[in-house]
């Protein structure tokens, strides 16, 4: 009866073993998944920061756009007044070219004493 009782407590004693190297195995466990779970967790923030930072860029560049956007509308319409200026310049030159430049002799004449007499 005492080798039974003697074999029953190995027995207790081998799977006392048995079960403390499992819980020994189930902390390192646990601890090395937290470990990956605080690592996960610090690089979500660093993610989520990142992309603040980000979205934070995207929108005032956007202003920038809008605001070129305005600036350049400005500037196609000051460049096209200019433009228009510029052709009626032109127009006014080839009128003064054609009445000066381009009359005859006697026409000029005749205008001149027209001017002459008329002061």
């Amino acid at each position: 009866m005492k080798s039974q009782i003697s074999t029953g407590q190995d027995k207790m004693e081998d799977i006392q073993q048995s079960l403390d190297l499992i819980e020994l195995k189930l902390d390192a466990e646990i601890t090395a998944k937290q470990k990956t779970i605080d690592h996960q967790e610090l690089e979500i923030q660093r993610l989520h920061k990142l992309a603040e930072e980000k979205n934070t860029l995207i929108l005032k560049l956007n202003e920038k756009i809008a605001e070129c956007t305005y600036k350049n509308e400005g500037n196609r319409q000051l460049i096209n007044k200019l433009l228009n200026d510029i052709a009626r310049s032109q127009q006014d030159i080839e009128w003064y070219k054609r009445t000066y430049e381009r009359r005859s002799l006697a026409g000029v004449i005749k205008e001149r004493l027209k001017y002459f007499f008329s002061r």
